[in-house]
């Protein structure tokens, strides 16, 4: 069947003036396109149709219509209208921008009754303006038959199909009028619970019927789009994996069905104290793992300072992570920053779109041959919160400071907002740094969701990890189950299944002993400080019996199942800095159990959120060592001696199996400037006969060898990216 244009690579664009609407006017528009298609090298080009700038201008338009204002210094001149048929001409699809998030204050006064309202009845943008400035608006409230009436005016001039910026659901929204109205007659309640109420039961039903909201506008969207032009497309900002998802009414899953793209920012900021230089590949490969084609959103500024690009590398590393995901990429100039930087900052993203179009048909089709997945669960994302009282006790940072060391006040916290909160940060590090810990590993790794265990996604893979991934159905736990029976390896870490689909704590004796637990007894306080857990057992790769290593910083207290071998143990807490060591504890640290023909390594603790949280080389050893532990005699997919800066992908389509090579060897934090050239790397790869290795960046084949299924070869210099077609 022939692929439609959007289940093709998409290379997409955003250019924009921001609020200097004339300038538009003064453009020789056939070379503003030429120079898209030739120098950009992207195929598909958003233009604004409504201004995305202060303070608000969402309701106006750059294109001349009746019933809409249009936006000052563009007089007759319409913006869409005269652009098409320029992008035509260069085969470019346009694909307008139109801001569904962001109003004036006027505009919202003359249109009463359509603001998101917090729960005393206030505008939540007069109390959090937006961006400084301006409100937003309920999309179940009269405005969503407005901007219906703007997309399908869009929609009518002809263009390829729209994104629409939001609309969001904000923090402590949206308790207005119509939103009360279709919660009753959803559930049979008038009461609306207390936004985060975690005591009231009601919060949940209410979180879900504010994410059906913004799934039902989305498809009611696209349904106003297809009545127009059946072949147009439509997608939004749909957020990727964060606990924040909640916040928002955000579930990519329950949106995918209703858009054509599934797509979500990855934006840099500088305020953040650590950012993984794998974010864009991590976001990449959850959106990768929906139906829909995937893109990722790259930050095309120096965080707030949107006149300043982002630098080379950091955009180059973005792109490069983007397209080894299997995701299409995205970009957007300011045509303002252009004056300044435009060969520093733009010369990555002109060689990556060139590069891209020339090897298009290898980025076509794909899927991944990831024989690792990581299942990240987004139930547990909305609703895990630990019965583990231990875990809420305030331990302090463990910072060590003018001879004292802060160990916090002991007290544990007792309210269920502080609980979630504490519980959110544990998972939201642990899913990262799963992800962080496998690219480290040089682990290919394919994302699931929740849904993805009854629908044979598991097909091919021969590791699933679940990276305390807590609230599961007990049907997804048979599946679990089968899939080890039937020889699959399962690393689960502490929580794992421990709760059902919406959150709720179950006893699970059978899951528990299937992970090799006989008992749960409680979990140890936090520790960032002086605690430890020592190898024993004889099978962690890489460590000698009796090693200590730095305990997580979260830990549960188990008792062993009969027949399960443990491999470390937590140690006694000493609970002070210069004390001598307590000895061992009763309780395992990890545990191996044999499963029909398969295996379970279980982890009493969020390894990965150690991982993440201290960057310490112990934990990521250990999390390689149990990854090779659970490959079993067939090793690992890929083996390489390239450092783990050096991120590994594979996909396949028709023409073979894509082995995407990042570097991200550069300077020790983010903003990387320079990546450092890595030289003769040698691989193993599981993959099959191979007749041919070509290494596209380099242009050149690769020799190599095969035995019993492996191909083995040495590429002589990694720059930033490589891709190697292993054509069978």
């Amino acid at each position: 069947m022939e692929l439609k244009w959007w289940q093709k690579p998409v290379r997409m664009m955003r250019r924009d003036f921001l609020g200097d609407f004339s300038r538009y006017k003064d453009l020789d528009l056939e070379t503003f396109a030429r120079e898209a298609k030739h120098r950009w090298h992207i195929n598909c080009e958003w233009i604004m149709a409504t201004p995305g700038c202060a303070p608000g201008l969402a309701y106006m338009t750059t294109f001349n219509s009746a019933e809409f204002e249009k936006a000052p210094g563009l007089g007759d001149f319409d913006i869409l209208r005269e652009y098409l048929p320029h992008a035509r001409k260069h085969g470019i699809r346009v694909v307008p921008y139109i801001n569904a998030h962001w109003y004036s204050y006027e505009f919202a006064e003359s249109h009463p009754g359509w603001e998101q309202l917090l729960e005393d009845g206030t505008s939540y943008g007069r109390k959090h303006p937006l961006y400084g400035g301006g409100t937003t608006f309920c999309l179940n409230s009269p405005w969503r038959d407005w901007i219906f009436r703007l997309i399908r005016e869009v929609i009518a001039i002809g263009v390829d199909g729209c994104f629409l910026d939001g609309p969001s659901i904000c923090p402590n929204a949206c308790y207005c009028e119509h939103c009360r109205r279709l919660y009753e007659k959803a559930t049979g309640q008038k009461r609306l619970p207390k936004y985060m109420d975690w005591a009231d039961p009601d919060w949940k039903r209410f979180a879900q019927f504010r994410r059906d909201s913004r799934a039902n506008f989305i498809r009611d969207a696209r349904t106003e789009v297809e009545s127009v032009n059946p072949d147009a497309v439509i997608f939004l900002n749909g957020g990727g994996f964060s606990s924040a998802n909640i916040g928002g009414g955000g579930d990519v899953y329950k949106f995918q069905e209703h858009q054509h793209f599934t797509g979500a920012e990855e934006f840099y900021h500088v305020s953040e104290e650590y950012r993984s230089p794998f974010r864009s590949l991590n976001l990449g490969r959850f959106l990768s793992a929906g139906d829909n084609p995937s893109v990722v959103f790259t930050h095309h500024t120096m965080s707030a300072w949107h006149y300043i690009p982002l630098c080379k590398s950091e955009m180059q590393l973005a792109l490069s992570e983007t397209v080894a995901s299997g995701a299409n990429v995205w970009f957007a100039i300011f045509e303002e920053a252009m004056k300044h930087r435009a060969e520093e900052a733009y010369a990555a993203t002109e060689k990556m779109c060139e590069f891209l179009e020339k090897h298009e048909q290898f980025y076509t089709d794909t899927e991944s041959a990831a024989e690792t997945a990581a299942l990240l669960s987004n139930s547990t994302l909305y609703y895990y919160i630990s019965a583990q009282n231990a875990l809420y006790k305030d331990v302090g940072s463990g910072k060590e400071e003018n001879l004292t060391v802060d160990m916090g006040t002991g007290k544990e916290a007792e309210h269920i907002a502080e609980r979630r909160s504490t519980s959110a940060a544990i998972l939201d590090r642990e899913y990262s740094g799963c992800l962080d810990a496998l690219t480290r590993s040089h682990v290919p790794v394919k994302v699931l969701w929740d849904e993805h265990l009854m629908e044979e996604k598991l097909k091919g893979v021969k590791i699933l990890v679940l990276p305390n991934t807590a609230c599961l159905s007990q049907k997804q736990l048979t599946r679990i189950e089968q899939f080890v029976t039937d020889g699959g390896s399962l690393i689960a870490t502490f929580e794992s299944g421990f709760y059902d689909e919406l959150g709720d704590a179950r006893r699970r004796a059978r899951w528990k002993k299937f992970l090799g637990i006989a008992k749960v007894e409680g979990a140890f306080a936090p520790s960032a400080v002086e605690d430890y857990m020592a190898i024993t057992g004889g099978k962690i790769d890489g460590f000698r019996d009796g090693t200590i290593l730095p305990r997580t910083y979260n830990a549960l207290k188990v008792k062993p199942a009969a027949g399960s071998e443990t491999l470390i143990r937590f140690m006694n807490p000493i609970g002070k800095s210069y004390l001598p060591m307590a000895g061992d504890s009763p309780y395992p640290a990890v545990l191996l159990s044999r499963r029909g023909k398969g295996r379970v390594v279980y982890v009493a603790a969020p390894l990965f959120e150690s991982v993440h949280r201290f960057g310490l080389e112990d934990h990521l050893r250990l999390a390689q060592s149990l990854v090779r532990l659970a490959s079993g005699r067939r090793g690992l997919q890929v083996q390489t001696d390239g450092p783990g800066s050096l991120a590994v992908e594979m996909r396949k389509n028709a023409k073979g199996v894509l082995l995407h090579l990042v570097n991200a060897t550069g300077d020790m934090k983010r903003p990387i400037e320079k990546f450092v050239a890595l030289h003769n790397v040698s691989f193993s790869v599981r993959a099959g006969r191979i007749k041919r290795i070509r290494a596209l960046v380099a242009g050149k084949n690769v020799r190599f060898k095969t035995d019993k299924g492996r191909v083995a070869f040495s590429i002589p210099r990694i720059d930033d990216y490589e891709v190697l077609v292993l054509e069978r």
